[in-house]
């Protein structure tokens, strides 16, 4: 048991998996805190006995209404900042992590130093299954768009939902500026690059267990373009806020000249925005890799 260590487990309709998900986890951490996000099927019952069974160790939250991943995990964060922990793992609830690679998160803090570590399933070859190949495309494109929207370029996997950070380091993210909904993951690494956090990854497995989507991946992956576009924005305000550098200022220029080539739609404008943007890039992973 790690006495330092809450795990947060978002739950929404995962009564085949959330028991011995909560079964799992138990034995690598102080204490267990589930979010259900109002489940329509047995997961709260299920969740009741297991209340029952770890009366000491496990606090049940139940959301009001249905309201996304993302806010289940901001709630199990508030809930863990009450706690007496350093660490704190969210931990999926549908089966696909290996409890056994908690370990790492807690050494890559503990020992090497790191504020904010996300589970990899490239790294070393390490998820125990073949990724569907719509999963691979999709996670193409929002990966390489989310290291441009993060200005962490060494992150390969951001989209994945297996993490652990410091608590000190929870403390100073303003909830409110991460997402409720799928996008939380990339919201929170986008604060977290923006805080000037040592940030980092450990290989982890993921069990893909015969799953067909109905969701068009890639078009799907075209869609959230825009939402990006608005956490690009998001993330050189808030450089702005902690850290003015010249790539923000660059980066606003872009901004204006942008916006008022959207009504005059001069050629040279256009040739300007892109020479900027560009030139943004450039200082972006310049300075990247020169603090790494």
């Amino acid at each position: 048991m790690n006495s330092n260590v809450s795990i947060v487990i978002p739950v929404y309709n995962e009564e085949l998996h959330i028991e011995n998900v909560v079964e799992s986890v138990e034995k690598y951490c102080e204490n267990i805190i589930v979010v259900d996000d109002k489940s329509t099927d047995s997961s709260l019952d299920i969740l009741k006995k297991l209340e029952t069974k770890y009366s000491k160790k496990i606090f049940i939250l139940e959301n009001e209404k249905n309201s996304g991943i993302g806010y289940s995990v901001k709630k199990g964060f508030s809930k863990a900042l009450e706690l007496d922990n350093d660490i704190v793992i969210k931990f999926d609830g549908d089966n696909q992590h290996l409890p056994e690679d908690i370990p790492k998160f807690i050494e890559k803090i503990t020992k090497e130093g790191f504020d904010f570590v996300k589970g990899n399933r490239f790294l070393n070859n390490a998820y125990s299954k073949p990724m569907p190949n719509l999963k691979i495309l999709g996670n193409l494109i929002t990966t390489n768009l989310q290291k441009i929207v993060s200005g962490n370029y060494a992150i390969s996997d951001p989209n994945n939902g297996f993490l652990g950070v410091k608590k000190e380091c929870l403390n100073i993210i303003d909830f409110k500026n991460l997402k409720n909904n799928y996008f939380f993951e990339n919201s929170l690494l986008i604060n977290m690059s923006s805080l000037g956090l040592k940030i980092g990854e450990v290989p982890i497995q993921t069990i893909y267990q015969n799953e067909k989507s109905s969701i068009p991946i890639f078009m799907a992956s075209l869609k959230i373009i825009p939402t990006f576009i608005i956490f690009f924005y998001m993330r050189n305000v808030l450089n702005a806020k902690f850290n003015l550098s010249i790539n923000s200022i660059v980066f606003f220029i872009f901004l204006i000249i942008f916006v008022i080539n959207l009504f005059v739609n001069n050629l040279s404008l256009w040739a300007v925005s892109i020479f900027l943007l560009i030139t943004y890039l450039i200082i972006d992973i310049f300075n990247f890799y020169s603090k790494n």
